[in-house]
């Protein structure tokens, strides 16, 4: 009788144990599934709450809204065709987007500035951003591509305006000076 008592006591433990390693087991496939998602959520929860210029993570993307920006400043706030076309062009073969998502990419670049009026509600940030992004041969480089979205429909005043104060924001005068 001890003996069977004593072989039902160890039974029990040994199933109680196995339990306990299988919930740990479990444990440790869901904190793996946990970091393998990880990256993905980051990124999500970065850009999660941000809206407008907020959303600019690239240099490309910050040239894009400044010539969009150019753009806007010809007339009447609207980009007319020829010059989405001209950026589109530019996005392709000077900044290297993809040729099939250049269109897209210009469009959402276009609908992303939709609300901002002023000229400097985009320039400042974009400025702040390419300081930190770009070499002065490259800012350099934008300040040629937004001047030829800007002879387009020929300069405007206020553009040429636009791109004397990116000019200055970036200290590229002084640099084209020496």
């Amino acid at each position: 009788m001890a003996a069977i008592l004593g072989i039902l006591t160890t039974l029990a433990v040994l199933i109680f144990w196995i339990g306990r390693a299988a919930q740990g087991a479990h444990h440790i496939t869901d904190a793996a599934e946990t970091l393998v998602n990880l990256p993905r959520k980051l990124r999500y929860k970065k850009r999660v709450g941000r809206s407008g210029l907020d959303l600019i993570e690239d240099a490309r993307e910050a040239a894009a809204v400044l010539m969009v920006a150019t753009a806007r400043l010809s007339g009447d706030g609207r980009v007319s065709a020829v010059e989405n076309d001209a950026i589109e062009e530019i996005v392709r073969d000077k900044l290297g987007w993809p040729e099939e998502d250049a269109e897209d990419f210009v469009l959402n670049i276009r609908w992303l500035t939709r609300d901002y009026k002023q000229p400097d509600s985009v320039l400042r940030p974009m400025i702040n951003f390419l300081q930190k992004s770009v070499s002065t041969q490259e800012a350099s480089d934008l300040r040629d591509m937004m001047e030829t979205i800007a002879k387009i429909n020929g300069p405007a005043s206020p553009q040429t305006d636009f791109i004397r104060r990116y000019n200055d924001g970036l200290n590229l005068a002084k640099r084209d000076a020496q």
